[in-house]
């Protein structure tokens, strides 16, 4: 994918401060939210080691990284193939 084109524009202005205010008021992710306070919550309860967090960080950073990457990823895909459906609908508009 084309990296600083069109789509690369739009993802940049439709993410972060956008995604944000849609995120705040968004239940799932609200929920979600949650559910990862409380299994840190039950990470710092178990007394682990400063070596054992982190791993265990490093472990949950290379994860977020990957989600994010590949959520990134995927919203490009998706943009794309809306926009060569409009353009293919469009084509079949001016056959008929």
């Amino acid at each position: 994918m084309k990296k600083n084109g069109l789509l690369e524009i739009i993802a940049a202005n439709r993410t972060g401060d956008s995604l944000d205010e849609i995120m705040a008021k968004d239940k799932d992710y609200q929920d979600a939210l949650t559910q990862q306070q409380i299994a840190f919550d039950r990470l710092d309860e178990l007394g682990l080691t400063k070596e054992q967090k982190g791993a265990i960080d490093q472990a949950i950073t290379a994860n977020n990284h990957f989600g994010a990457v590949y959520g990134a990823v995927a919203y490009r895909f998706g943009m794309e193939d809306g926009i060569r459906v409009r353009m293919e609908m469009e084509e079949i508009m001016r056959m008929t």
